[in-house]
């Protein structure tokens, strides 16, 4: 796979992503940064994924770039570097007792390629409360748009996010669902966003894993002239 949804200069994004965190976090006491784990190995990966998360569970003032730099938590982050390790491979069907093992290595190998956003920019608790996430979209939209169009992203993977993502870019998605039951748009520029659920949903972490690969490989599969007409997404092997 070789995908660009737009060329990324690194040192360019490295310097833009720097100077919006810098101003947004003037106006927010306790700002939690993220966003690009890596910006080299982003800015070279085979797709550009951005996952939108709601909010942190604890502290302030902290970076969830360098906490994914060291392989983040297991509960949410073991899930994501599956993910992300199957999409890259999108021919490759892991047997799940292969995505069992190795969780600490993966995390480490694999986080680093991707972006990762909350919408709330502060701490929250175990339970985030969907009212409290939506306001923040809206509150701080301005910022929060100006965010995840530095990234250029070529799949967007909102985890229990659509709602917020939709109101901070201002979407007017064209939905659409694949076969299973997956909801997804495409925005204008080629980018591929799917409603999934958070890394940490209540349910077996095989079935989250699968459901989502399976959604991309269709996705991908069913709207390929569409992409092609937008992006260089057409030039992936999907398997049948």
């Amino acid at each position: 796979m070789n995908i660009r949804n737009k060329q990324l200069d690194s040192a360019r994004l490295s310097v833009e992503e720097a100077k919006l965190l810098d101003e947004w976090a003037g106006f927010v006491p306790g700002f939690i940064r993220d966003g690009v784990v890596d910006v080299a190995k982003y800015c070279k990966a085979p797709l550009r994924i951005l996952v939108v998360l709601k909010e942190v569970n604890g502290g302030s003032d902290w970076d969830l770039r360098e906490f994914l730099k060291g392989g983040g938590r297991a509960q949410t982050w073991n899930v994501v570097a599956r993910w992300i390790e199957n999409i890259f491979n999108l021919k490759t069907d892991y047997a799940w007792s292969e995505l069992q093992s190795d969780n600490d290595e993966r995390r480490m190998r694999v986080l680093p390629y991707i972006c990762a956003i909350n919408v709330k920019k502060t701490s929250g608790k175990a339970v985030a409360k969907n009212r409290d996430i939506l306001a923040a979209a809206i509150k701080d939209r301005v910022y929060l748009k100006k965010q995840i169009e530095l990234y250029c992203p070529d799949i967007v993977i909102c985890g229990g996010t659509e709602k917020p993502y939709i109101k901070a870019t201002n979407a007017k998605p064209d939905w659409k669902m694949t076969s299973r039951g997956i909801w997804y748009y495409i925005e204008e520029k080629g980018t591929i966003v799917i409603s999934y659920s958070h890394p940490e949903a209540r349910t077996k972490e095989c079935l989250l894993h699968y459901g989502l690969i399976d959604a991309v490989r269709e996705i991908l599969s069913n709207d390929i002239d569409e992409l092609n007409t937008n992006t260089a997404i057409g030039k992936i092997n999907i398997c049948s």
